[in-house]
């Protein structure tokens, strides 16, 4: 880039009418990413129309400033509800949430905004100066690599369930097994559609994100409706939060540039995405760490770590679209269409023909950034005021109303609700039974991708031995590169362990094993409540699940029964396998799905009605009544007068949200016989 495009890319760049649309994109695109099941492919669709008026430039800029604000406003939702806004903020549910509820959802808020903006303008860097480079180098990706890539991700599992290592493996593998439903990827096979037209398209990712990051925060709140949204006092906690955020991003140089790294190479492999990002760059970000057992409880540099790797793939995603023409995830292809729309043929030729407005494009990702960290401390701050002053009785029918429109709206489908909630439950007991919820959701993510890598790999092995197509996973120096960091990534866990047990635990880990036995004590020091053996339980709900799978088994293509065959054979041995661990090192503790208060029942109740009837009768209708029911039965008046006030709060609300998503976002609500 000569010094004369640059200076024509900055000058396109700083316009008052540049500026307006950056802002607007902004503010809508953190609203977007806010909302649980909005993603960024459905903002980035709905923009893309009112850029046709525009010039190449405002156009591009507007899209990309959407695509950014969008990525970051997932953090808000992740960080205050626990639910990923988009599937690229999972890995921040992890610490953002605890810290919330420990009353540092500021500094949390804070320290994700300006993490999403270096990471922005680091993958800026990179954009820029390594391009054509780069797109050339993932060119080299081919299927075995991709399935190397998808182990390699797996191997996460690993860390994020140190504390019960088998469970965590089995949890993945469940989510491998869900992520089957529907067309196999080679030979379009209908598999495990359970009867139901509904499911052959597959289960949708964000509807079960939702339902296992939210729902199961839903019922816990349901369980004592007059609590407090915090477990402390958020006056002291938020003072000096603005600086302890600058401090977690800027005291860590080296882990921030990791982190932005490894959001620049996986959003540039085609296929990979904000997702599979934040999860590895969080991994890392534990591994490194002088104390990693501090991870999932409010640890700010899990934070860091997902919310600047997730920013910096929106310019990674990038790199092959503007040098080789290939969209990298499904926000870029939109953008691929816009640039045809615009008269602009992405590839090689681009930067040729069209060097200032290529140039101008990338740069502008500086801007939007920059606008971002800004917008951002406003709005996470107005945000979070307005969830901690609500009280819970509202912000449980409130949230559950955004999950269940968020879930609708994805693909207009009321089998992505019913599975959303169902999911919801599932997720509530898999937990109480010691299950990570990361892992199921992990392998939900990657399943697909090993299965066509596998597959895929397969198929190329052919022509390289008939008798041992297996071979071409071992043998292609990238492929050797993974496996060895595959290995690497699942050992380090086991040798961190080891080092453990032989030298004295830190001041840290003292007090955190002081306050778990603590917390253990009392939970289950009462007497009233029985501890129980959740390894035997576990062990046959997985049995019953490999068991109920392998009975839709049917007659498939040979690629497409392979990955369920050996699934489902790895499953029904680890279900031997917590048998045995049972009866040998029992985990035994106090289920609370078994014990649940009214309140809870009174939900789950309210909860299925709404999202079985809601296409029948009526989304607005099921909506109000479902609404206000709850804050009825949750009202600490039990007179008219709580009843009125809490269908008037149930009627604004439902107003407020039927204006924004059907008038204003134009998603289709269903109608039924009634409205």
């Amino acid at each position: 880039m000569t010094m004369d495009i640059f200076l024509q890319s900055i000058a396109s760049i700083f316009t008052f009418q540049n500026f307006i649309y950056m802002m607007i994109a902004i503010v809508l695109g953190i609203m977007a990413g806010a909302l649980p099941g909005f993603t960024a492919t459905m903002a980035i669709a709905l923009m893309v129309p009112f850029t046709f008026t525009m010039s190449p430039v405002s156009g591009l800029i507007t899209i990309g400033a959407l695509y950014c604000a969008t990525i970051f406003g997932g953090s808000f939702s992740a960080i205050l509800l626990n639910t990923p806004g988009t599937p690229s903020s999972i890995g921040t549910t992890f610490d953002g949430y605890p810290m919330a509820k420990k009353g540092r959802g500021m500094e949390a808020i804070y320290t994700a905004t300006i993490g999403s903006g270096v990471g922005g303008v680091m993958g800026t860097f990179g954009l820029i100066l390594f391009a054509v480079p780069l797109a050339k180098a993932a060119l080299k990706f081919g299927p075995p690599e991709f399935f190397w890539v998808a182990i390699f991700g797996l191997t996460i599992i690993s860390s994020i369930s140190e504390e019960s290592l088998l469970k965590g493996i089995t949890a993945g593998f469940l989510g491998i097994l869900v992520s089957m439903i529907g067309n196999a990827p080679i030979g379009g096979d209908m598999r495990f559609d359970f009867g139901l037209v509904s499911l052959q398209g597959g289960v949708e990712i964000v509807s079960v994100l939702i339902g296992f990051f939210c729902i199961p925060e839903i019922f816990r709140m349901a369980m004592d409706p007059s609590s407090t949204y915090t477990d402390a006092e958020t006056g002291s906690m938020e003072k000096g939060s603005l600086t302890r955020a600058f401090d977690h991003i800027f005291g860590h140089p080296l882990a921030v540039l990791r982190a932005s790294i490894i959001g620049l190479i996986v959003g540039i492999l085609p296929g990979a995405g904000g997702n599979i990002a934040n999860l590895i760059a969080y991994n890392e970000a534990k591994r490194a760490s002088k104390h990693p057992e501090t991870f999932g409880t409010g640890e700010p540099q899990g934070v860091v770590a997902t919310e600047t790797s997730n920013n910096a793939v929106v310019e990674g995603a990038m790199v092959p679209l503007l040098a080789l023409g290939i969209p990298g995830s499904p926000p870029a292809a939109i953008i691929y269409g816009a640039l045809l729309l615009q008269g602009l043929s992405p590839g090689p030729q681009l930067f040729v023909h069209n060097t200032s407005l290529v140039y101008a494009f990338m740069l502008s990702f500086f801007i939007s950034n920059i606008l971002i960290v800004l917008v951002g401390f406003l709005a996470g701050k107005g945000m979070y005021k307005a969830v901690i002053k609500i009280p819970i009785r509202v912000l449980v029918p409130s949230i559950l109303f955004l999950t269940v429109i968020g879930s609708y709206a994805i693909r207009n489908n009321p089998m992505d609700v019913i599975i959303m909630f169902v999911s919801g439950i599932i997720g509530y007991i898999l937990k109480d039974l010691g299950f990570n919820t990361g892992a199921f959701v992990l392998g939900l993510i990657l399943g697909p991708i090993a299965e066509r890598g596998f597959v895929q790999g397969l198929l190329m092995g052919n022509m390289v031995s008939i008798k041992a197509p297996w071979i071409i996973f071992f043998t292609r120096p990238l492929s050797i590169t993974l496996i060895v960091l595959s290995v690497l990534s699942a050992a380090w866990p086991l040798f961190r362990a080891a080092m453990k047990k032989k030298s004295a635990k830190g001041g840290i880990a003292e007090a955190l094993v002081l306050s778990e036995s603590a917390a253990a004590k009392a939970e289950g020091g009462s007497g009233k409540l029985k501890k129980v053996n959740t390894d035997y339980i576990s062990a046959v709900v997985v049995l019953g699940i490999s068991a109920l799978f392998y009975m839709e088994m049917g007659k498939w293509s040979k690629y497409a029964s392979l990955a369920p065959k050996s699934i489902i054979l790895v499953l029904f041995v680890l279900s031997v396998g917590l048998f045995i661990k049972g009866k040998v090192k029992p985990e035994k503790v106090v289920l609370t799905f078994t014990h649940i208060t009214r309140s809870l029942a009174f939900l789950v109740v309210i909860g299925l009605l709404w999202v079985l009837l809601m296409d029948k009768i009526g989304f607005v209708v099921t909506s109000m009544l479902a609404f206000s029911a709850i804050l009825i039965a949750y009202h600490p008046g039990k007179g008219v007068r709580g009843v009125v006030e809490s269908i008037l709060i149930a009627g604004v609300m439902i107003f407020i949200m039927y204006m924004t998503f059907d008038k204003l976002l134009n998603v289709t609500l269903p109608t039924g016989i009634l409205i």
